[in-house]
């Protein structure tokens, strides 16, 4: 069990874990392509005024491209300690502010006429040509360019740092998750506790009194009338067992079960709830005013019949004989809330805290034989599946009101 529960742990605590890793890596990756591309189209737009600013002192004398000594500082001038700026006339480089430009580069720019990139002696670089014209015909160019060393740089420190980030979001997750999932599986045990108890608790009863019942049978010979007695009490106990184990069976199944959602009329689902139930309302001389219209919700039909069918037979059995069960439904905004009111005394303060709570039952439903307990918190769970929820409150104008909320179609 502890392996388990230590092996269970750790599960959740990676899956929290590598999900906000994830999340971080996701952004990094975003983040480096993001500011890559940015650098480059600045270089880009830099490279290119440059060029264009060096083109306005370079005169055409001759069909020949020239540059006087002026004009040499004034290109110089340009430059940045990442820019270099060569000038071409004739397959000449008249004027570089490097040294010695790459052959390959003046080589390609004396055939191209934009931007360009390209590799030489183990470096990228960025460059444009814009062509020197005389009379409309080329005559030499300007080239700028620069090294693209510096963004690759720039990309691996951004890297790093995301990646040291997620190493301490890793750290600091790890430590969080472990006392986060510490506390959601201790929850999630001790509910599940909880209604394993409560329902052993519920069917211990019954059973109790078959065994009792039997072995009082059967410690001698009694007349036929004893026997009948016995077995009808065991029989009605086993009805009540019968009767505990299919609502198990109903609450177990609104919590796992994941069916499709359609567009359903709830409005018209609790109308059709209140005809199937109107014997029982009918006995206590119960009338059930159910609004007409339409709520179109999304969910799954037959569980929100369930769900409907749990709250409008709990009205019925708190209305006081004679009084009035009154349905209606009430749009708030993306919700559609179906709202019930009995004719009873209203919820008590217990009632209003733990009356969804799985098996629980107020003072008044714990001597009847046949409240399980369960009917307002199958009808939380149903609603719940379907993206809404159940809430109790007492009504200003006297009873209970239970609303069930569910999404709007």
């Amino acid at each position: 069990m502890k392996s388990w529960w230590a092996s269970l742990r750790a599960k959740l605590i990676a899956s929290y874990v590598g999900v906000l890793v994830l999340a971080l890596a996701t952004f990094g990756a975003v983040a480096v392509l993001v500011i890559d591309r940015d650098l480059r189209a600045s270089l880009d737009t830099r490279l290119t005024t440059v060029a264009r600013a060096a083109l306005n002192f370079v005169d055409v004398e001759g069909g020949t491209a020239r540059i006087d000594e002026r004009d040499r500082a004034q290109v110089f001038a340009l430059v940045s300690p990442q820019i270099d700026v060569a000038v071409e006339s004739a397959r000449a480089t008249i004027l570089s502010t490097t040294p010695a430009p790459p052959g390959e580069l003046l080589e390609r720019a004396r055939n191209a006429d934009g931007l360009f990139s390209l590799h030489t002696a183990g470096s990228g670089l960025r460059a444009v040509a814009l062509p020197i014209l005389s009379n409309g015909k080329p005559v030499g160019s300007v080239i700028a360019w620069s090294s693209t060393d510096w963004i690759g740089d720039t990309d691996r420190q951004i890297a790093a740092a995301f990646v040291l980030a997620a190493l301490l979001l890793a750290a600091v997750a790890s430590l969080a998750g472990s006392s986060l999932a510490q506390r959601a599986l201790d929850d999630t045990l001790e509910r599940q506790r909880r209604f394993t108890t409560d329902a052993a608790h519920e069917l211990r009863a019954p059973l109790s009194v078959i065994r009792a019942e039997a072995d009082l049978a059967l410690r001698k010979p009694r007349d036929a009338q004893a026997y009948q007695a016995a077995l009808a009490t065991i029989a009605s106990e086993a009805q009540q067992m019968e009767t505990m184990v299919s609502t198990l069976l109903v609450a177990a199944r609104a919590q796992a079960e994941r069916s499709a959602h359609v567009v359903v009329d709830v409005l018209a689902v609790a109308r059709g709830v209140c005809l199937r139930l109107q014997p029982a309302a009918g006995a206590k001389h119960i009338s059930v005013d159910v609004a007409t219209g339409e709520a179109k919700s999304t969910g799954d039909p037959r569980a929100l019949e369930r769900a409907i069918t749990a709250i409008v037979h709990n009205a019925i059995k708190h209305t006081h004989d004679g009084g009035t069960i009154r349905i209606w439904a009430e749009r708030r905004g993306a919700t559609w809330e179906l709202r019930v009111r009995d004719g009873g005394g209203g919820f008590t303060s217990d009632a209003l805290q733990h009356g969804l709570e799985w098996f629980w039952r107020g003072e008044t439903a714990r001597t009847d034989d046949h409240a399980t307990g369960l009917g307002l918190a199958i009808a939380s769970s149903i609603a719940r599946a379907s993206g809404g929820g159940v809430t109790l409150a007492n009504a200003d104008e006297g009873g209970a009101l239970v609303t069930i909320s569910l999404p709007a179609s």
